[in-house]
């Protein structure tokens, strides 16, 4: 890393060598663009830099969801979703940036049984295995193929 990269890329330094290879590319990329910003701008950057090192990898996840989330949006419902956020009072503004949210549900199945079934499960034949009975072949299979043999042929081992 050249000495231009290195203090473009300060605010990394303490969190540089936790870094996976393709994290490190992506920040020397944003490096190369560093020198062209303003001085106020650069500022700015180190900023957000010192804010990014700062948030644990669960935070930099939602927050690379949260990106991705509203990259999706169209224009129209950014800007909507903008101006209703500008609606808020601070104490609104406030309670969502300290990230207080209610309790996420879990993917994980209930151990409560189902009330009703929504298939009704087909009747079981008073013959239990008459349904093998109908799949399986009538001829004669071979032991290591398991495929077919014609009816005049004995499976024998080879």
């Amino acid at each position: 890393m050249s000495k231009r990269q290195k203090q473009a890329l300060l605010p990394l330094n303490d969190k540089w060598d936790e870094l996976t290879p393709q994290q490190k590319q992506k920040w020397l990329i944003l490096a190369r663009g560093f020198y062209q910003l303003s001085d106020p701008e650069q500022v700015i950057l180190h900023g957000r830099m010192r804010e990014w090192a700062a948030l644990s990898p669960r935070q930099r996840s939602l927050a690379r969801f949260n990106f991705n989330t509203t990259q999706s949006l169209s224009i129209e419902d950014k800007r909507a979703q903008w101006e209703a956020y500008q609606q808020l009072s601070e104490a609104e503004k406030d309670k969502l940036s300290t990230g207080i949210k209610s309790p996420l549900k879990s993917g994980a199945r209930s151990t409560a049984p189902p009330n009703k079934r929504l298939v009704k499960p087909p009747p079981i034949p008073a013959e239990g295995n008459r349904i093998f009975q109908t799949i399986a072949p009538r001829q004669p299979v071979h032991p290591k193929t398991l495929l077919p043999q014609p009816a005049d042929v004995k499976s024998k081992p080879s």
